[in-house]
């Protein structure tokens, strides 16, 4: 690994025993983040509860509020944000009338309490990846973008008037029409152990619009047997689950004069254990005349938002990156009732989270043919209106009078299953061939090309930033800043950029660091789990990547801030001790609880706001135990 001679030092002079044995005696500063759009899904806010929002923080013994900015609030501004009219923020409009822009008016509040607040901005966030199923009734009612499958369900009004700046797909290889007739499916278990599914046990389901689909009279015919795997097929963490030149038990579907776009796949199987298991980007290949390759999107239960999907009563959601978690296509299925991975009920550790459709459920499968063009609502920073959009955003939060701006990469419009697939605009292609000629297009010359147009934007935002006086942070994925990432810490992040952020620390752009570890929706483990593996914040600052982002941040004398989610698959008491892991961490200067959401909601029918499961009164217990140890 690059700059491996500095990691390995960090990693000998700050070893795991040095952590245990160091008192909470260094400089050491708690932050809460506020990501606002959460805390109006819940209840309306109003200046008392805005103030005791602020004021909850504060008693915390936090000394900085961080609070995400979606852009401007009065339609037409040419920075406009519409997140406050998202489906799920349902007193949006109503807290927006009241308090206007909401960064603005927690600027006041936190320095009128002698807090810092900070600006934290996603560049990416154009959007969500989520759709309204084309047929239903609120397809087209927040956007008229479109995805396979529907509309979607948020788009920023920049994008929405220049769809062609969104990440573009590279060329396609011709493969694929969404008119061409489906004449074979060929289904894939993850390995060659017998199975007891056969053709005459499937049963298919159609639709034009990807709304309530009817079933097709056919009992399909083919055949099943051993072939040999042509690709390496792994999860959503990236265990693998198939080698090339792997036997693998194939179910073959033929003679099949499939012509709708929308095709669902159910089983006969009304009990017993399915076995017949893949992740669903694994498991279907289409075919059409002639044996020709058709590309298509799948679709299981999953979905980011409005789930779980019920392909009968409603539509389901195509390629959104959840195509990687592994489900039984025979598995016993009788309909969706209620999100059939919650695990708990009622008002417990992990109660009403949604789980963003981590989990998925077997028993169907949908296919749609084709690949979308573009993603959802991810700007792509080659267009120079889109780096001008961005830097517009920075000088609106300063004159808001932020503290100080935090540069974001995360985003909520580029969910995918094949990530890698885009960013293959025009002004990109036309960078790449300044740069390096006419030829094949090399995928990582292409994510360095990239890399510099971002680095740029970023030296643009700090100069801004810093000509007013105000500090400049950025935060750090080490969870997707990696050469080894897998499909689940992509995720979320944009694919095919280099983001340089060694080249950032070295090149003075920024003043303070906030390390990013967790992944996608802090998704590393299962909801519900009284315990975690991948999360647990020991191993994760054990991982390389973690390791010299801190070794390389410390060595510049940059304040480094842990960002951790609070409402991930973890309980009260793993976190506090992850407070107090950090706080002896002499590498760190932070810890910031991510997010106010967790700790407190707004309730329509009660004023004031709620705490939630004595998240707040551990934080500040704890803390306060930390800092008389100093």
């Amino acid at each position: 690994m690059k700059h491996l001679s500095t990691l390995l030092l960090g990693l000998a002079v700050l070893g795991a025993d040095t952590f245990a044995a160091t008192p909470a005696t260094h400089s050491m500063q708690l932050n809460v983040t506020v990501d606002f759009p959460d805390d109006i899904c819940k209840g309306p806010f109003d200046a008392p509860r805005l103030d005791q929002m602020i004021g909850a923080i504060q008693d915390l013994g936090a000394r900085r509020v961080n609070w995400m900015y979606y852009g401007e609030v009065k339609p037409g501004d040419p920075l406009h944000g519409n997140v406050w009219e998202a489906h799920w923020a349902t007193y949006g409009p109503q807290t927006i009338a009241t308090l206007g822009e909401p960064l603005r008016a927690a600027v006041k509040v936190a320095h009128a309490r002698g807090l810092e607040i900070y600006g934290v901005l996603k560049p990416y966030n154009g959007g969500l990846s989520g759709t309204y199923p084309t047929g239903s009734p609120e397809a087209g009612s927040k956007s008229k973008l479109s995805r396979i499958g529907g509309t979607v369900q948020q788009v920023i009004p920049f994008l929405e008037s220049h769809p062609e700046m969104r990440m573009q797909r590279r060329p396609s290889t011709g493969a694929a029409q969404q008119t061409e007739l489906i004449r074979e499916i060929r289904l894939v278990k993850s390995d060659a152990a017998e199975t007891r599914l056969r053709p005459e046990h499937l049963r298919i389901w159609v639709s034009q619009d990807n709304f309530k689909y009817r079933p097709v009279a056919l009992v399909p015919s083919g055949s099943v047997g051993l072939e040999t795997a042509t690709h390496e097929v792994r999860d959503y963490h990236g265990n693998i689950l198939t080698r090339v030149g792997d036997r693998v038990r194939v179910v073959r579907l033929t003679g099949l004069e499939l012509k709708e776009p929308f095709v669902v796949l159910t089983t006969t199987w009304a009990e017993g254990t399915g076995d017949f298991r893949n992740t669903p980007v694994g498991m279907v290949e289409v075919f059409g005349e002639g044996g020709k390759p058709l590309d298509c999107v799948v679709a299981t239960h999953a979905a980011a938002w409005i789930q779980p999907r019920d392909f009968r009563t409603y539509g389901l959601e195509y390629d959104m990156g959840l195509g990687h978690i592994p489900v039984s296509l025979d598995q016993p299925w009788k309909g969706v009732k209620k999100n059939p991975w919650e695990a708990f009920s009622g008002e417990d550790e992990f109660a009403e989270q949604a789980l963003l459709g981590k989990g998925a459920a077997g028993g169907f499968i949908g296919i749609a043919r084709g690949k979308n063009e573009y993603l959802a609502a991810i700007p792509c920073e080659a267009y120079a209106e889109v780096r001008a959009l961005w830097l517009g955003w920075v000088k609106a939060m300063l004159d808001a009078g932020v503290d100080g701006v935090n540069l974001r990469i995360s985003a909520h419009g580029c969910l995918s299953d094949e990530p890698e697939a885009y960013g293959w605009n025009p002004p990109v292609l036309a960078a790449y061939l300044e740069k390096y000629g006419t030829g094949p297009i090399d995928p990582v010359k292409l994510a360095a090309v990239r890399g510099d147009i971002y680095t740029e934007f970023l030296r643009e935002a700090s100069a801004l930033v810093r000509a007013r006086g105000k500090k400049m942070q950025v935060h750090l994925h080490a969870e997707a800043f990696r050469p080894d990432r897998v499909v689940g810490q992509q995720n979320g992040i944009p694919g095919n950029i280099d983001f340089q952020w060694r080249r950032w620390i070295e090149e003075g752009l920024v003043d303070e660091i906030y390390l990013r570890t967790s992944w996608f929706e802090a998704a590393e483990d299962p909801l519900g789990a009284k315990s975690t593996q991948r999360s647990r914040l020991a191993r994760m600052l054990a991982d390389p990547v973690a390791a010299e982002m801190l070794a390389v941040s410390n060595q510049h004398h940059l304040p480094v801030t842990l960002n951790r989610y609070i409402g991930r698959a973890a309980e009260l008491a793993e976190y506090l001790d992850d407070l107090a892991l950090v706080a002896r961490d002499p590498r760190f200067a932070g810890f910031d609880v991510y997010e106010f959401f967790d700790l407190a909601q707004s309730d329509p029918h009660k004023p004031g706001l709620t705490p939630r499961l004595g998240r707040l009164a551990g934080l500040k217990a704890r803390w306060e135990a930390l800092r008389e140890q100093k």
